[in-house]
């Protein structure tokens, strides 16, 4: 269950962008008593709480209101939220809370808070408040949340852009972006190994197109730089900073992300090959041959069992980031076929065995083409190099073992029985 919590809210994981879907309504008459703030929320020890967060708070001057909209706030227990999490449409609900109760939840979790007072005119305060209240309505408030086109951060993206007349997205579209969307995953959830290997193998090869600033912003510190960056013209007609004052509301200093993600290719490749000398002693006759067949027999199923996954995110599902993923090269159901045969006792000379060998052969002949093509990702288009380092060896060694025990006659894998 921890798990599903975890992966419920990774993401950011995590993966055209849509506008926010406001509600068309004409707002009050402007009056200047509002202030409109950013808050962004530092990085957490959880992987969905890795992504940072982003929300925006509205001060009430005349009657003291401080509220907070927060766009990515979800209910694990809702009747159908893990249903709907594995196919890739969970629903998200638009939230609103007081200043206090803000803090305290993120105080309790050591992140960091820090806010920026955005430079609207009293209509742009007005209007954006409006827009908020109607769409935190509870017919309103729910959306189908994407980790990376329509999630907590380019909700808000997605307000202020239309709040500043379309200023926000005319100054980052088309600026090429620091990453890719694997990029900024990676570096956000290098702090778990597993995860972090689960996630590159599911990301499939759109996740590896370059971004711009406007895509870039599915991550909240993104959002918080280019509104630092953004100079509107005010109602004077001058150039200003959006941001008039940035401020800490709270400094826990806890938790940090990487500025770009590791390269553990050469100890995954380390591991891949370990494995597969493993697998190799199957071809020995005594308990260490045991012991290898057994190893090959559990690869093929763990590598058969991720590869049925991959296919059933692409093929199935939502996730738009699972599809056209090379990785099913190396991680294919045909592993499967190798369970039985390095399990079985004997494997006699037949005609099964025959069509055995020829499945193991594809299997083979798929593995090596996928780890050149995570070799040369300028020719694949998909970076996966890691995946293959730990994949690849440990397969071939498998199909070897089990091409070259099949043309043995009654071959006896447990001897003494």
């Amino acid at each position: 269950m921890m798990l599903l919590r975890r992966l419920a809210g990774a993401a950011l994981l995590l993966m055209l962008c849509p506008a926010v879907s406001m509600v068309a309504a004409q707002p009050p008459a402007p009056v200047d008593r509002l202030q409109v703030y950013l808050m962004t929320m530092g990085p957490g020890a959880e992987v969905y709480e890795r992504f940072s967060h982003n929300a925006i708070w509205i001060r009430d001057t005349t009657t003291g209101a401080e509220l907070v909209y927060n766009f990515g706030t979800y209910d694990f227990n809702e009747p159908g939220f893990i249903g709907r999490f594995v196919q890739g449409r969970p629903r998200y609900i638009l939230s609103v809370a007081t200043l206090e109760a803000t803090l305290r939840e993120y105080q309790h979790r050591r992140r960091d808070v820090e806010v920026q007072e955005l430079a609207l005119g009293p209509a742009q305060k007005a209007e954006i408040a409006f827009l908020l209240q109607q769409n935190a309505l509870p017919e309103h408030r729910t959306y189908t949340y994407d980790y990376y086109y329509d999630n907590c951060s380019t909700r808000i993206r997605d307000l202020l852009d239309q709040v500043l007349g379309g200023a926000l997205r005319d100054a980052t579209e088309f600026v090429p972006g620091e990453g890719t969307l694997r990029f900024h995953t990676q570096r956000m959830v290098a702090n778990d190994p597993m995860m972090y290997l689960g996630i590159l193998a599911a990301m499939g090869r759109s996740a590896d197109r370059p971004l711009d600033e406007w895509g870039e912003m599915f991550l909240p510190e993104k959002v918080q730089q280019r509104v630092r960056e953004l100079r509107v013209i005010d109602a004077t007609g001058q150039e200003v900073p959006l941001v008039t004052r940035e401020a800490s509301l709270l400094t826990m200093d806890s938790y940090r992300v990487l500025a770009a993600p590791p390269d553990w290719t050469i100890s995954l490749l380390g591991a891949g090959i370990a494995l597969a000398l493993v697998i190799l002693l199957g071809m020995r006759g005594d308990w260490l041959g045991m012991v290898g067949r057994v190893m090959g027999g559990a690869w093929g199923l763990v590598a058969g069992v991720l590869g049925a996954g991959l296919g059933y995110l692409w093929f199935f599902t939502n996730h738009v980031m699972a599809v056209n993923n090379h990785n099913l090269l190396f991680l294919s159901p045909l592993a499967l076929a190798l369970v039985p045969a390095l399990w079985r006792r004997k494997i006699p000379q037949d005609r099964r065995t025959f069509r055995l060998g020829r499945v193991v052969m594809v299997h083979a002949a798929l593995t090596v083409i996928g780890g050149i093509m995570a070799l040369t990702p300028a020719i694949g288009g998909q970076v996966n190099r890691e995946v293959a380092a730990l994949v690849v060896p440990p397969t071939l060694a498998a199909c070897w073992l089990l091409l070259r025990v099949s043309r043995r006659r009654a071959v006896v894998l447990f001897p003494g029985h």
